[in-house]
């Protein structure tokens, strides 16, 4: 299987509101992403007409912080 990295607007991705993060670690990674640039796409599905995040949701509230539009990830497909 191949995985295609895609961008895919931050507004179309649905956080876990379950989990709970230090607001130091989201603070950090913001710094590193905004020196370095995202290094590690998030893993993400389709639902519907959204996106549910797999992996990399420190990732993606950083990116959505430090004001990102878009954000680099592999969309997994879902077969039922």
């Amino acid at each position: 299987m191949m995985l295609e990295i895609r961008e895919i607007r931050i507004d179309r991705i649905c956080p876990n509101c379950c989990m709970v993060y230090e607001e130091d670690i989201i603070v950090r990674m913001c710094d590193d992403i905004k020196s370095r640039g995202l290094q590690e796409p998030i893993v993400i599905e389709l639902v519907e007409y959204w996106f549910r995040i797999v992996d990399g949701e420190k990732r993606w509230r950083a990116c959505k912080r430090i004001g990102l539009n878009t954000i680099k990830a592999v969309v997994l497909e879902v077969s039922l």
